[in-house]
């Protein structure tokens, strides 16, 4: 089989939120960071034969970028990575030695939707590393829906605010910037019980869920 570029984007992605991961057989992947702040599931073109654990994806991806295009073999506990007369044999992880989710999100019924599109999305992440701040707060008030990049603790400090559009709710969900590992595009967002936020991409099928402070209010 071969690796799609969609995919190889999606196994760098994921080494930024965790470094194991595990190919489950069939065409679902996910990942979670180590706390569990961060957890991603996706739908992939690709189909694998059987489980194969990768306890270092950037490695493996520094193996994939060996050849201009490789056919992947997934053996038991080897994969082997050629393209003509060149090859690598490339072992498998224990599963039992990674971190790795054992199941689905059941997300809950979401009590807020709404939509942000690529260009928010790249400005609330980049201006968070401009202004050197940790927070993002998504606000309800007064029939408008904000998104705040700021430094909770120091309300004095600068911050970048970005009009996502209309919201017929009064609430403040809190977010660490440092949980914002979405590849960047658009997202249908959902919030429910203040507790979880679903980030799901308008298009394809990749979903991200992200932890809700537990200073988010409701009203």
């Amino acid at each position: 089989m071969k690796l799609s570029k969609d995919t190889q984007e999606i196994f760098k992605n994921y080494a930024s939120i965790n470094s194991n991961l595990m190919l489950r057989e069939g065409n679902k992947l996910s990942t979670w960071t180590e706390n569990k702040t961060v957890i991603s599931e996706v739908v992939l073109t690709e189909t694998f034969p059987q489980n194969f654990g990768i306890y270092d994806v950037n490695e493996f991806l520094g193996v994939v970028s060996l050849f201009s295009d490789p056919d992947i073999t997934f053996n038991e506990d080897t994969a082997i990575i050629s393209e003509g007369k060149n090859r690598v044999r490339y072992k498998a992880a224990e599963e039992t030695t990674l971190k790795v989710p054992t199941k689905s999100i059941a997300f809950p019924e979401a009590e807020i939707n709404f939509s942000l599109s690529a260009g928010d999305l790249q400005h609330i992440i980049r201006s968070a590393g401009i202004l050197k701040v940790s927070d993002v707060s998504f606000v309800g008030k007064d029939g408008k829906l904000t998104a705040l990049v700021v430094d909770k603790k120091n309300p004095l400090t600068n911050k970048f605010e970005v009009d996502i559009g209309d919201t017929d709710k009064t609430f403040v969900a809190n977010m660490k910037i440092d949980n914002f590992k979405m590849i960047p595009g658009a997202y249908d967002v959902s919030i429910a019980k203040m507790k979880i936020c679903r980030f799901k991409a308008t298009k394809g099928s990749l979903i991200y869920y992200v932890a809700v402070e537990s200073d988010s209010v409701a009203s």
